[in-house]
């Protein structure tokens, strides 16, 4: 993806997977309501970090091959980035679940589009319909 690509105001999502496979099924099941940007690790991440401070949301993958993925949410968060309040870790279920949960992470459940799409909807397009033009809802 072009820097220079206008992304027509949609919510930026940084997509951390280090598949490439499920890395661009979930791009392609994304990217008609956000912008999407990828990397295959936390490095990667933490570099498209920096070059675009107008990263919306994270969708990181826990087993990255440099770190986990709620390592580098917590990171994050403790240098209170933006992306942090808006990030969903995907992990396979396990007893560790309720600890990262308290910890006030957004944890789905790996391979879960369902959740994560509902989810980047709660946080970006309910608050984006609510300054339609009135006239749009004239039409309806």
């Amino acid at each position: 993806m072009s820097l220079d690509l206008s992304l027509g105001g949609l919510p930026l999502v940084l997509l951390v997977d280090p598949s490439l496979t499920s890395r661009h099924w979930m791009w392609r099941a994304l990217n008609r309501a956000f912008g999407v940007i990828e990397a295959d690790n936390a490095r990667g991440a933490r570099d498209w970090l920096a070059r675009r401070p107008d990263i919306d949301a994270l969708v990181v993958d826990d087993e990255l091959p440099d770190a986990r993925g709620v390592d580098l949410v917590s990171d994050l968060a403790m240098t209170h980035h933006p992306a942090a309040a808006r990030a969903i870790v995907l992990a396979r279920m396990s007893p560790e679940w309720a600890r990262v949960a308290e910890a006030g992470m957004t944890l789905v459940e790996r391979g879960d589009l369902r959740a994560v799409v509902s989810k980047l909807s709660g946080w970006f397009l309910a608050r984006d319909a609510a300054y339609q033009p009135s006239s749009i809802h004239h039409r309806l």
